[in-house]
């Protein structure tokens, strides 16, 4: 199938080729593009490759019907609606390894152009002047830099400012002690805390609406006086208002500047303020501006448009909530035994669908981080994903992914609850995926066996083994002579052939669940002879 590639920005040579190379691809180059003509155009594109030129909003989807793919040839997507393309399917592929090193040697060289005072000495020199003693400096050895966000970027940050001979703290909630310590920097719970000790503050959070204002008056007011602010991560984390009144108050001494709230940096702006502007270091957001990270973020993402457009595992896909492939065989069990439980749970239940409470217990549960990358309507381990996606799929289809899936819950007004624990009970690791509609409640608990088999263990508390696949019929009845025998006489005299039989009863009660796997599925009008049977409390067909 032959693929149309639709590039609106301005993107290297390099990542140009690799669309280029492949001849199952169409490549329509034309950076720039806006209004009627980028209606016009998106509307035959299986993909769109841009930088930040191009807003891809729910207006520029809608004009898409093909669009599968869209591709952002750096790392922020604040210029894409993420919810809205994943409600579409259409996969969001980006590309942050491609400018790490960019930003973090930014990073380290307005800190220290900051400190040395370096842009104002060249000004000075320039003008004639040689003032040596208004130009005297603060050097970084000995001082505490306060790293806010300790991932790609704020971790080689951190590695760089030891190397300078700085103590170095970070506050990052999604980090674990050990991850920070191997960067020679300490964990900090309390930000706050942190900040009272910093000489110098830098941020590599994305804007979420988490970290939107995260440093402001109280953060700012926190820090030692004379102190200094670096952010080259995005507009919006460091509160400019408050930022204009430490240093006006002379409590912030100066700050780097590389990202706005506001970009172009407004002729209004407070910071422009001379008042202000003397001890602030400007830089038109040129975090990523190197040869060698423009080349490779375009090849990072046109690699991953590629794969996507091919169905290939892309490691970049900023609203798929996990790679699938990078997960361990163990993983990939429990994530299919996951969605299957969220299917049989959502099958079963009766009413509208309320809340799901994710149970992961074991220690295959607890090596997992999630840490929020960009503003998405949610924040989950890959199994309460793939549990929603079999939960979506009984009322959406089975067109429901996992991008969508999230989404779609969180339109239906479902509640989501994760929990974990590092031990699990008979069973080193098991899942319990609990679903409470209108008028009940239903718990099913699953595992993978050591030789890796998938088994759903429980329903509700009766103790049932099977294997969560196929054409399934579940049945609840009274725990008397012949049920079974009469649910299996009606099948023979139906020509329906039962795979595998499995039957569970809780202790001390009078029913009883079984639950029967078929070669075939029934029809609807035989599931509901079943529900009418004398001693049948109710059934119900699975399909997985």
């Amino acid at each position: 199938m032959r693929h149309r590639v639709l590039v609106t920005g301005q993107i290297s040579e390099e990542g140009l080729k690799v669309l280029r190379s492949d001849p199952d691809l169409e490549l329509v180059v034309r950076p720039g593009l806006k209004g009627e003509e980028l209606l016009r155009e998106i509307a035959s594109a299986d993909a769109i490759v841009t930088r930040s030129e191009t807003a891809v909003g729910k207006e520029l989807m809608e004009a898409a019907p093909r669009l599968k793919v869209i591709g952002r040839a750096g790392v922020g997507v604040d210029n894409i609606d993420l919810q809205e393309a994943s409600r579409r399917g259409i996969v969001v592929v980006n590309a942050p390894m491609g400018n790490t090193i960019a930003a973090v040697e930014l990073t380290m060289a307005l800190m220290l152009s900051l400190l040395r005072k370096v842009p104002w000495a060249r000004e000075s020199v320039l003008k004639g002047e040689w003032d040596r003693k208004r130009f005297m400096g603060v050097q970084l050895y000995g001082k505490t830099l306060m790293v806010v966000g300790l991932g790609r970027i704020g971790s080689r940050v951190a590695a760089r400012a030891r190397a300078f001979g700085m103590n170095v703290l970070a506050y990052d909630p999604y980090v674990k002690r050990d991850k920070a310590e191997s960067v020679g920097a300490r964990l900090v719970d309390d930000l706050l805390l942190g900040l009272s000790q910093a000489d110098v503050l830098t941020v590599h959070t994305p804007l979420t609406a988490e970290t939107r204002g995260m440093i402001g008056r109280r953060e700012l007011r926190a820090m030692k006086r004379g102190s200094f602010v670096v952010n080259c991560a995005r507009g919006g984390v460091i509160d400019e208002l408050a930022l204009v009144e430490a240093i006006k108050a002379g409590h912030i001494a100066g700050a780097a500047l590389d990202v706005y709230c506001e970009e172009p940096l407004p002729l209004d702006s407070p910071l422009r303020d001379p008042e202000v502007a003397e001890k602030v270091l400007f830089t038109p957001h040129i975090g990523a501006n190197t040869f060698e990270a423009q080349d490779m973020v375009a090849v990072i993402c046109c690699k991953n448009v590629l794969h996507a457009l091919k169905g290939l595992p892309c490691e970049n896909a900023v609203n798929l909530p996990f790679c699938e492939e990078s997960l361990s065989e163990r993983e990939r069990a429990f994530l299919r035994l996951a969605r299957a439980m969220g299917h049989i749970g959502a099958g079963l239940l009766e009413g509208r669908l309320q809340r799901i409470r994710v149970s992961m217990k074991g220690p295959l549960f607890a090596e997992e981080d999630v840490a929020p990358s960009f503003e998405m309507p949610y924040r989950y381990r890959s199994y309460t994903v793939a549990a929603l996606k079999g939960a979506m799929e009984v009322f959406g289809g089975p067109e429901v992914s996992l991008m969508s899936a999230p989404v779609l819950a969180e339109e239906r007004g479902l509640s989501v609850e994760e929990l974990t624990e590092e031990r699990g009970s008979v069973f080193v690791n098991t899942l319990e995926i609990s679903l409470m509609a209108e008028r009940e409640e239903l718990s099913v608990v699953g595992t993978v066996t050591e030789d890796m088999r998938e088994r759903v263990i429980s329903i509700g508390g009766y103790y049932i083994e099977f294997v969560p696949k196929g054409h399934l019929l579940f049945f609840l009845n009274r725990d008397r002579p012949g049920v079974i025998g009469r649910v299996g006489t009606l099948m023979g005299d139906n020509d329906i052939n039962i795979a595998n039989f499995a039957l569970g009863r809780k202790n001390g009660g009078g029913l009883a669940m079984a639950v029967v796997q078929l070669d075939s599925p029934l029809p609807r009008a035989l599931v509901e002879k079943i529900s009418a049977m004398d001693d049948i409390i109710w059934a119900r067909q699975v399909e997985l």
